[in-house]
């Protein structure tokens, strides 16, 4: 199979774009997944659940090509460990968004009513928070061509800003739903309670690894 390294052998950055736009597919599923759990389709999850895990194995497989074909050296004002950070700060959140869907595999988990409205809040601001990041990654060809500096440059700073502060409201909604998590735990089982802080956890960890890109890129900047 060709190499989609070699496809865009000018320029690593267009592979990489690649992998995001693959990594954003898996991001897209996440909203439509927890529509389905908390309105009881179970069949429904376990069918958007085996397409993230497949759109992640689609994901991991540029993302091994780019591994496996990447220059020794970069001819960019891009240090290799540094995109090899932001090539694994992209696949994280393929691999955050894949985790949801496996636990969500597990068990056909218990929807109290008290947990729908903080974990709707929780799933929305994730998914923005995923998505301003994927954006993030096609401003990088024009932040090549600004030589990493100007007003391109401006733009990407603020929007990485703008990822730690999403990343910073994840956490305070992420506590809340745990405090009502907790709060019901007379009326889940001990496993479905088990599950639903995992669930809470790697819903902080897709916001925080989107946050990841944002400090890499300032790294970009900052050299």
């Amino acid at each position: 199979m060709r190499s989609i390294f070699s496809m865009f052998a000018k320029s690593p950055f267009k592979p990489l774009t690649s992998h995001i736009d693959k990594v954003r597919t898996c991001v897209d599923q996440i909203k439509p997944l927890f529509d389905a759990q908390l309105s009881g389709d179970y069949k429904k999850v376990q069918q958007i659940s085996e397409k993230i895990i497949q759109l992640e194995y689609d994901a991991d497989k540029i993302k091994n090509d780019i591994r496996d074909h990447l220059p020794q050296s970069i001819f960019l004002a891009v240090d290799k460990r540094d995109f090899m950070q932001l090539l694994s700060a992209q696949d994280d959140i393929a691999d955050s968004t894949e985790d949801l869907a496996v636990i969500l595999r597990i068990r056909q988990l218990a929807n109290p009513d008290d947990l729908k409205e903080p974990l709707n809040d929780l799933v929305d601001h994730v998914v923005m928070s995923a998505s301003s990041a994927c954006d993030l990654i096609h401003e990088l060809e024009n932040l090549l061509e600004a030589s990493f500096g100007g007003v391109e440059a401006e733009k990407v700073e603020k929007a990485c800003h703008q990822l730690a502060t999403y990343e910073w409201e994840a956490d305070k909604k992420q506590f809340v739903l745990a405090q009502k998590l907790f709060s019901l735990d007379d009326s889940l089982s001990s496993a479905d309670l088990l599950l639903w802080n995992e669930v809470s956890k790697k819903l902080g960890a897709v916001a925080d690894k989107s946050e990841q890109i944002g400090k890499t890129l300032r790294i970009f900047l900052a050299k």
